[in-house]
């Protein structure tokens, strides 16, 4: 990655303000509610996230709009003009993921952008964004089990692999509970030098008292509009915060958000209440437990990846329709817990279509099918999504609401077509 960068004239070093994000689950939610405060605070923004839902554009968001087609069509040609340089000098080439990060960064330094909100893509320590050098804040959002053939098969080892990006002197954020995952975490941050920021829940230490507790929250109110909750820190107490996004995980992720804005270094934004309350009541991130009206149907589309976000989904359908079962579209990545993801989810299912996501890496429909059939649910194999979705649609009772999960490329396809047809 550092090869990419010095043939494309060290992009790097021309950047704003960084706002750097790891984590498990949450990043590009925690991503998008720092860009929405920034620009409500009236800030020009670059925002780097992935996978895409629909358009590969929406992976490089300028003021909250993906990136013209034609500016993202001259920045691909320099970078592969650099990566042909590479080639020619026997370097090792950049992989997908290490190409769109030099796209990016090489967009946002020509142009005239006050703030930068970079999502890493897998891991911390040898992501491509780590290659940025010195960000206003590092954020780790939480850790749980992912990617374990990668990071590492135990939550501890995969929060040392997270706690790669902190820096000498940068604040790093988290909003991790798990007490090995913050051992690990405050470890490496006082080893590194980098001061480490809890940001506590309900019922959590008060942050005055304990140091390491820079904020927490509570929720007042959830519902299908979003959330109402309170934020208190170490530099500001707020009261009856709304927010757009929805579901009890993204109040812990704007949580974290607001702290990683207040947080960051010297020559980073400023915002104010005002800012951030329109930014959190305007933030938009299709998707994410998303609420869709389709020809008098309940749908909801989340893109709940692994076990630890399933659970979060399935806490959040308890709190939006409390007693209430649903039909399920299920299908996942072969390289997921499968089994510990349809376990979480089972118990709201009165029925399940499970379908392949568009993605070489996809579980085959029978992991999934046999995983929710051992929990007891009623289960049937569509393998293309959207006749999954069909499916789901005629064999669930009108008054059923509906639920899309398990990747963001399922739920990228599914909302592509229901968006399409209404």
């Amino acid at each position: 990655m550092r090869d990419l960068l010095a043939a494309l004239g060290h992009p790097e070093r021309l950047l704003p303000p960084v706002y750097h994000i790891a984590g498990t689950n949450g990043k590009g939610s925690t991503a998008c509610l720092i860009e929405a405060v920034l620009r409500a605070a009236g800030y020009r923004t670059a925002l780097f996230t992935s996978p895409h839902l629909s358009r590969y554009e929406e992976r490089f968001s300028f003021d909250g709009r993906p990136v013209a087609p034609r500016e993202l069509a001259a920045a691909v040609e320099r970078v592969r003009e650099a990566v042909a340089d590479l080639a020619a000098a026997g370097k090792e080439t950049p992989t997908e993921f290490e190409f769109a990060t030099g796209v990016f960064l090489d967009m946002v330094a020509r142009r005239r952008t006050g703030a930068v909100i970079l999502e890493a893509g897998l891991g911390g320590r040898y992501d491509a964004t780590n290659a940025v050098p010195r960000p206003a804040v590092s954020v780790i959002t939480n850790v749980a089990l992912d990617h374990t053939d990668r990071l590492g098969r135990t939550v501890a080892e995969i929060a040392r692999d997270k706690a790669g990006i902190a820096r000498p002197g940068v604040p790093l954020v988290t909003g991790a509970a798990d007490p090995e995952a913050l051992a690990v975490l405050e470890e490496i941050c006082s080893a590194t030098g980098a001061p480490l920021l809890r940001v506590a829940g309900d019922g959590g230490e008060e942050p005055r008292r304990d140091p390491r507790v820079a904020a927490r929250y509570r929720v007042r109110e959830l519902g299908p509009g979003g959330a109402r909750w309170d934020f208190e820190s170490v530099w500001v107490s707020w009261r009856d915060l709304p927010l757009a996004l929805v579901g009890r995980h993204q109040v812990a992720n704007a949580a974290v958000a607001l702290t990683a804005l207040l947080a960051a270094g010297e020559g980073a934004p400023v915002v104010d209440e005002e800012a951030v309350r329109r930014g959190l009541a305007t933030a938009r991130w299709p998707g994410r437990l998303e609420r869709l009206e389709w020809h008098g149907r309940e749908i909801w589309l989340d893109g709940a990846h692994n076990p630890a976000g399933m659970a979060a989904l399935a806490r959040a359908l308890r709190d939006l329709l409390p007693g209430r079962p649903v039909a399920l579209v299920f299908g996942m990545l072969d390289d997921k817990d499968v089994e510990a993801a349809a376990a979480a989810i089972a118990p709201l299912a009165a029925l399940a279509v499970v379908t392949e996501p568009d993605s070489p890496r996809a579980a085959p429909a029978e992991r999934g099918a046999e995983a929710l059939a051992a929990c007891g649910v009623p289960v049937v194999i569509e393998r293309d999504p959207v006749e999954a979705l069909r499916r789901a649609l005629a064999e669930a009772s009108p008054g059923l609401p509906l639920v899309a999960a398990g990747s963001l490329y399922l739920v990228g396809a599914l909302r592509a077509w229901l968006c399409q047809e209404s």
